[in-house]
Order: C-alpha cells, then structure tokens, then sequence
C-alpha cells in the first residue's frame, strides 16, 4: 500500500491532468448516450440466444399471434343487444378512424358479419366465439394490431407505444365511461407500456429521495461544504460514467435498473465518508488539514481498496446470472464503484484540501459502544444464543421456495394487473402455453397428426391446471367434416385461405396446441411442463412435438436458474472472503470469524422473511449475489484498523472499536436510508430488494458490533 500512498500524493501535485483526464471521459460518455438503448421490453429478460426463447421466437414467426394488444370492454348489460351493439359500431368507427390502428379483429367480426365464413369450413357455431365474447354477453375483446409508421417521430420504440397506448386508453375511457362501460388494455404491448411507466415511476421518486436523504446525512453528521460538494461532484460524475458504460456497450436495461443510481450513489457516499469522519477526528486532535488529510489517506487506503475490491467481486457475481438485466444491473455497480473509489483518492482529496480546518463535535455513538461492552461481558450466553437462533434459521430457510410469478410484480391498482384479472374472470386468463405439433416426416398434416392433437387435448383437459385448450380440431368439428375429408381440403387451399393461420403453419407441416392454464407459480409451471413431458415421452412417437413455448414457462426456469446462480455466487463470495481475510490478517481464524459476521446475517435476515411467508423471486435472489460485498465493507474495516493480535489487549481493542464503531454506524445508517428508497417502488423486486437489503444491512452492522467483540474477546486476544 505504500506505492498507492506515494501514487495519491503524486496525482495532486498535477490537478489540472487529473481533472482533464475526468473531463475527457465525462464527454466520451456523453457524446455516447444517443446510444442509450432505453426500450423496455418483457423479453429483455431473456438471453436471445436462450432454447426456450429462440423456441417462442421462432413459433411467434411460424404462426399469427393475435396476442400482443386486447381491449376488454365490460357492460352491466349484454353486447349481444341491439343498443350495446349500435353503441360498439360507432366506437369501431372511431378506432378505425385512427392512424395508429392497423386493424381490428376479435368480437367486432361477429358484429359486421366479418368472422371467417368460409364455404370450405361452413361451421354454425364459430369455434373461437367464447374467446372473444364472455359466457353471458357482459364482457368482449377486440384485438388492436398497430400501425408502426409514427415509431421514428419518437427517440424510442417505448416512447411510441405510450403515445400510441395513452390516445387509445383516453379515447375508449372518454367514448365508454359516460355508457357505463369499462375498458382495460391487455397483451404484450400493455405489459411493456406498464413496465415502461413502472420505470418512470420509480425514478422521478428515487431522485428526490435520494437528494433529501444526503442532504439530511450532511446536516446532521457533515457539516463541511467542500466535503459535501465533492462527495456530491463524485457521485454525479460516478453516475455520468455509468450511463456511458451503459450506453458505449449497449447494455440490456430494464425495471429493475432503475435501482442502480440509488446503489451507486448510497455507496458512495457511504465509503467515501471513512475518510471525511477520519480527517475530522485528526482535525479535533489539533492537527492541520494537510496532516489530518495524509493520516486519513494512510489508516483508510488499505480498508477502502479491499472493501471496493469485494464489493466489486460481489456485484460481478451477478453476471453469472442468465437475465441481461441482472447482468448489467451488476457490471453497471462494480464499474461504478471502481469509479468511486479512484475518485475519492483523487479528486475528493483534492477539494478537502482547501476545506477549512475547525473542530466539530464527533459523531454522538456513544452508546453502541456502550451496548457492545455490556454485551462482550456475556460472551457465553452471546455465542450460545447465536447458535441457537442460527440453527432455527437454518431450518426456515430451508423451507425457502420459489414462487416467483412476473405478472404479480406490479401492484394489485396497477391497470395491466386489473385487465388481467378481468380476462382470468370474463375469460381463460392470460397464462398461455403452447405446443407444437408436426410431422414427423416434414409433409402435411394428416390423419395421425391430428389424431394425435385430439388425443393430446384430452389429457390435457383432464389436468387441473388447464383451464382450456384451443387446436386445428376445433375447426374441424365445428365444420362436421371428417380427418379425411380435412386433410383434402387442406391439400387444395392456403392456410390463409382458410382462415387458420394462428393454429397452421404455412407449409401446412405444424399446428398449435394452446393451453390456459390456472394462475401458477415458477415451480408449478414447471412441475406441470414435467407433468406433460412425460405423458408425450409415452405417447408422441408418431409425431414430432415441440418443448412447451410460452413466456411465463421461460421466466419460471429463468427464475430457478437465476437463484441457482446467485446461490452459487453467494457460496463463492463467502469462500473468497474468507480467504482475504485469512491472507490479510495471515490467520485463517480471522477468515472463519468473517465467515460468521457476514452469512449469519444473511441467513438470519431469511429465515424471518421466510417466517413472514416471503418467497425467493427475482429481486430477493439478487440480494443473495451483491449484499456479501457491501456489508463485508465493515468487517474489513473493523479488522484491518484493530491491533494485530500479538498486540492486542482489551484496553487497546475497544479504543479501536470507539474510533470505528461510530462510522461504521453512520455508513449503515447511510446505506439502509439509501436502499429504503426502493420501497417506494411500484415494481415488486425492487422493493423486495430494497427490504431485504436495509434488513441484511441492518443485521451486519449488529453482528459487527455485538458479535465481533465477543469473538476477539473468546478467540484473538491472548489470555493472561
């Protein structure tokens, strides 16, 4: 650390180099945010070259999908009446009229005579009726295809389609609501257009947040401009670079992005603030600034690099998870905080330098050394409760399941979640799933194919999970033709001919087999997948059948695979933690005692949000990979800055520990206000990341400062 000392001192002499080094890359990252990708999309959480998704790519290209845009209209009357049906008219006539509206299809087909009548396949009763029009007449759907031709008025795909989905919502709300009807938008372009607005959401509420809390942390505990103007200058420039790196690499960005200014600028404000309260307490000894400063530098330097370097790995652990987001949600971090930490030994110093010099009263912690002294004197009964309780959190988290569901992550006022709910309770729900259905020779559909179909939808009806099952045979009984007679007149006409294109491929080769299913969590969704998969392995010899393909069965693995990661992430981070410590302390019980400092508080923390019916999701498995390397931050400078044990007696132990104990106190203080921000999110895994956060952040900092005088007491200091 020595070479680092001399490098810091050796950069201040040259600021103007410094500060033009910092302005260059402050415009090559502005110069880059045109390249910002900032459309928000549901399948952005998927890897594009993950099976199940090149799978639903490729049906979504084989077949026509009339899926991405719904509106659910909902009358106290019947829409099979003479009035709601005038009334529909002339409302069909305004959405014609539109110029963002491509086409319309769904229940206004059978109002205007429009529904595929074909000679060929003449049916009395269409068979997709009841999709579109509800049991009773009180709820219909009609299905929106969008004119694309305004997109590049607008600087993203998102901006367009709030636009376009905002003058659609407006006008159906002004045209129905004085007729006492509801309207609900529903489908792909919903879902995006909702997460999109979660987004904006979130961030014109965690700005202001995040300013009034720094604010409240400088006036009560940083009184100096110039240290708060740097860390403030930091922290934007920090958050500037980001979004370059952002922007320069064109990184997958999502809802749950919008919680990494909040970490960036928590952090490092937290980290950097060691420096500030140890330049303060020189100050209150009568030294000078330039003293004070270089005695700062010198007792934080090897703390703040190895508590950057562990955070920076805990954050680069979430690249191993398989969701882009995730993966830059954790590059976005551990960039930032490299950028931090360069700038707090460089340009942070350099402004504290021309700060003035004045005592101040110490931060006003006394008490938790007070706690922490009255709680090493029991350092039995401390270490005898601490097992206990640990081993009755183990056994809670071992009852930890995945029940993640991505349509339970708005809230339950939010307009794409109450559509939703309409179309579980006017229709078959929104949880679909589909198979695929081929030859196994590559030719046309024929009579073993379909016979197949009708055998496969039996099963399936059978399942109480399944909620219906759409497929070709429909059509065919609908048309009281026989397999035979079917298979001829799918040999002299197009599949568009016929109408079929959503359920027949083109080359006439596949047809889909659509389920709805119940509302069901990651691992029912894929409990039933292995349901299924074994009845096909008995009974599709003939034909060719492809893996289920539906987006929530893609998140459900997403979301098994992503814990998976993240638990592996965990275990590694520990082992790695304990391994530094062991080498910088040069003993391997000082890696143990980091061990137990930092998992137990995580272990802890789940067991309660198990005990509270808590499930692991998206965001809580999160936690799992980046929170190791904030809170070790402490350890490292509790152990780093304590006497070596040679050295080590009682007296000169708990003079450290009053030295450190109070700014460890405010960094989490700093920390759970930051993190606490994201409760005010309107997007599930954030405000689960956040409390489970500020929780684990919270507990650390108690085993810090309750458990780690035990241990050194017991275990570090020699025995006289």
């Amino acid at each position: 650390m020595g070479y680092q000392y001399r490098a810091i001192w050796r950069i201040q002499r040259h600021p103007i180099i410094m500060f033009m080094v910092i302005a260059a890359l402050l415009l090559l990252s502005v110069a880059g945010f045109a390249r910002l990708n900032l459309d928000i999309d549901f399948n952005d959480y998927f890897a594009p070259s993950e099976p199940r998704f090149v799978a639903f790519n490729s049906m979504m290209d084989k077949f026509e999908r009339h899926d991405q845009l719904w509106l659910l209209l909902e009358t106290d009357s019947d829409w099979r009446d003479k009035e709601p049906q005038a009334q529909l008219m002339v409302f069909l006539s305004l959405l014609n009229a539109s110029q963002d509206i491509a086409s319309i299809q769904g229940y206004n087909q059978f109002v205007e005579g429009t529904a595929k009548q074909d000679k060929l396949l003449a049916y009395k009763t269409h068979p997709r009726l009841a999709s579109v029009l509800s049991q009773g007449g009180r709820a219909l759907l009609l299905q929106l295809q969008l004119n694309t031709h305004r997109v590049q008025d607008f600087t993203n795909q998102s901006l367009w389609l709030d636009d376009v989905l905002q003058r659609v919502n407006n006008n159906s709300r002004e045209y129905w609501q004085p007729l006492g009807v509801n309207s609900y938008l529903n489908g792909t372009h919903a879902l995006n257009w909702q997460y999109a607005k979660v987004l904006i959401h979130d961030l014109s509420w965690f700005a202001p947040a995040l300013l009034g809390i720094i604010f409240l942390m400088a006036l009560l505990f940083i009184r100096q401009r110039l240290w708060v103007f740097a860390l403030s200058l930091n922290n934007l420039i920090t958050l500037v670079l980001t979004i370059g790196v952002a922007a320069w690499l064109k990184l997958t960005l999502a809802a749950i992005t919008a919680f990494v200014p909040v970490i960036i600028v928590t952090l490092g404000f937290a980290y950097a603030s060691h420096l500030y309260f140890g330049w303060r307490a020189e100050i209150n000894r009568g030294q000078t600034n330039e003293q004070s400063l270089r005695h700062t530098v010198k007792i934080n330097q090897a703390p703040l690099f190895y508590s950057s370097i562990t955070t920076i790995f805990g954050f680069s652990l979430l690249m191993f998870s398989p969701s882009p987001p995730i993966q830059s949600f954790g590059l976005l971090v551990s960039f930032a905080v490299l950028c931090n930490y360069l700038l707090t030994l460089t340009s942070l110093i350099f402004f504290a330098g021309y700060s003035k010099a004045s005592a101040s009263k110490g931060l006003d912690f006394s008490a938790v050394i007070q706690i922490a002294k009255l709680n090493a004197k029991r350092p039995l009964a401390v270490m005898t409760g601490i097992i206990l309780i640990s081993a009755l959190a183990l056994l809670s988290v071992s009852k930890l399941r995945l029940n993640d569901d991505p349509l339970s992550y708005f809230e339950p006022t939010n307009p794409f979640a109450l559509s939703s709910q309409k179309m579980t309770q006017y229709f078959a729900g929104i949880n679909l799933q589909h198979y695929v259905v081929s030859s196994a020779n590559d030719e046309q559909l024929a009579k073993s194919e379909i016979s197949f179909i009708y055998k496969f939808s039996r099963f399936l009806k059978r399942q109480p999970e399944v909620v219906k099952v759409q497929h070709i045979g429909d059509w065919i009984k609908s048309a009281g033709i026989g397999k035979n007679q079917f298979k001829q007149i799918l040999a002299s006409n197009s599949v568009k001919e016929l109408g079929l294109a959503s359920e027949l491929s083109a080359d006439k080769q596949s047809s889909l087999v659509t389920l709805y299913l119940q509302p069901l969590t990651a691992m029912e969704l894929i409990s039933f997948e292995q349901k299924v998969d074994i009845w096909l392995t008995e009974h599709s010899a003939a034909v060719k059948v492809s893996p289920p393909v539906a987006s929530n069965l893609m998140f459900a693995h997403l979301s098994v695979d992503n814990a998976n990661n993240m638990l592996l992430s965990f275990a590694l981070a520990l082992i790695a933690l304990a391994i530094l410590l062991s080498l910088l302390k040069r003993s391997p019980l000082f890696g143990l005692m980091g061990l137990l400092l930092n998992f137990l508080p995580l272990l802890w923390v789940f067991a309660l949000w198990q005990l509270n019916g808590g499930f692991i999701s998206l965001g809580t498995a999160v936690v799992l990979g980046m929170m190791l390397g904030i809170i070790v931050d402490d350890t490292l400078h509790l152990m780093l800055k304590l006497p070596d044990s040679k050295a080590l007696t009682v007296t000169s132990m708990w003079q450290s520990l009053n030295k450190v104990l109070p700014v460890i106190s405010f960094t989490t203080l700093t920390i759970a206000l930051g993190f606490s921000i994201g409760l005010l999110s309107a997007f599930a895994p954030i405000a689960q990341l956040s409390l489970l956060s500020c929780l684990v952040v919270i507990f650390a900092w108690g085993f810090d400062v309750l458990m780690l005088p035990v241990l050194y007491w017991r275990w570090v200091i020699p025995k006289q």
